[in-house]
């Protein structure tokens, strides 16, 4: 894990996700396809890829991405769910 020496040291993680995110964004842009691997906190994932990738000690591995050129272009899901939205308190439906 880091070692707390830097400032903010407990916001790693969304620091290494908010720059995955970027790393995604600037992917597609390129016209590239990438898919965020996630690999912590999953222990075991995280000694493999530390592993593979030779990273010290000091090197935690937070994701894998994976980019290429993509092969096919298919329909996004429509995941949209009006009964998941909430307005102004927590399970409070607009009415």
């Amino acid at each position: 894990m880091p070692d707390g020496k830097g400032k903010l040291p407990d916001f790693w993680v969304q620091d290494v996700s908010a720059a995955t995110e970027n790393l995604l964004l600037a992917a597609h842009a390129l016209g590239l396809g990438a898919v965020w691997t996630g690999v912590y906190p999953v222990m075991e994932r995280t000694a493999e890829v530390a592993n593979v990738l030779n990273c010290p000690p000091n090197i935690v591995p937070v994701v894998v991405v994976r980019v290429g050129y993509p092969d096919e272009s298919p329909t996004p899901k429509d995941k949209f769910k009006e009964e998941n939205i909430s307005y102004n308190k927590f399970g409070q439906k607009k009415e």
